[in-house]
């Protein structure tokens, strides 16, 4: 298997078109015809990622954040991220990454992350693009049955697998509308209080954010960046298993980049 047939594979399922503007992402790292047996799919390519791929001998790293966001003047050993990116290139290992365009995609992030938390009848949540007669956009606000906010955030907790979530607002009123975004998603704040939601799940919530939603009546609840999003880790495998009929190995490094420890 060529890595250009697994590119073209994560192209058909995440189109480049739909990658937003302020966006680097796609093929980043490597040749397109090297060989490839073995992946390794993670969140993040960072120095464990790396390591990994270059210890058990995995061709190809497929990730959802970019390795190369911003530009390069350079690729030297003098930064943490050039010392990668000099590494997996002295490897011959293929780095892929699809990032906004997984999270508008159909059957991407956000729908993913819907499907998990019981959403019914769920929408984009913000409308960012309409490509051949199809709207995508981020995030997504669907219903579920009315329950209290406590009841419900037991069940984020269990799906998403995280020890805690901030929340802010009020826990014990009654709910029944729901929006979420995976990731950072603070900008769709007031578009979850336009569309009705009495909850919004996403992460990355700084202060004035909480500020605006308690304002609006909104309950906020922040579940995390990286539980938000590892989600789609096991979606890319099963995708290319089935695209590709087993006949590549491929392996989920879950471990967060960014540990965070409460005291």
């Amino acid at each position: 298997m060529k890595a250009k047939d697994i590119i073209n594979a994560m192209d058909s399922w995440a189109d480049s078109k739909l990658i937003d503007s302020w966006d680097n992402t796609g093929f980043q790292v490597g040749c397109d015809d090297s060989h490839i047996e073995r992946i390794l799919v993670a969140l993040d390519t960072n120095e464990d990622v790396l390591n990994t791929a270059i210890k058990e001998n995995y061709q190809m790293i497929i990730t959802h954040h970019p390795i190369i966001f911003k530009p390069l003047n350079s690729i030297t050993n003098r930064t943490y991220k050039e010392r990668l990116i000099l590494s997996a290139i002295r490897e011959d290992i293929t780095i892929y990454n699809a990032h906004s365009n997984l999270d508008l995609a159909i059957g991407g992030v956000n729908d993913i992350l819907a499907d998990m938390l019981e959403l019914k009848n769920a929408t984009c949540l913000s409308i960012s693009k309409i490509y051949d007669d199809k709207i995508y956009g981020y995030g997504r606000i669907g219903d579920i049955e009315k329950r209290t906010a406590i009841e419900y955030l037991g069940l984020v907790k269990s799906k998403l697998d995280v020890d805690y979530i901030s929340v802010f607002g009020d826990i014990n009123k009654s709910i029944s509308r729901v929006a979420v975004c995976g990731g950072s998603g603070s900008d769709f704040i007031y578009d979850a209080y336009k569309m009705g939601a009495d909850i919004y799940i996403t992460g990355d919530i700084k202060y004035h954010d909480a500020e605006m939603a308690v304002q609006l009546g909104l309950l906020l609840a922040d579940a995390g960046h990286y539980h938000t999003e590892k989600i789609i880790l096991s979606e890319i495998k099963k995708y290319l298993d089935e695209r590709f009929h087993n006949e590549i190995y491929i392996k989920i490094y879950e471990e967060p980049s960014v540990k965070c420890q409460l005291y």
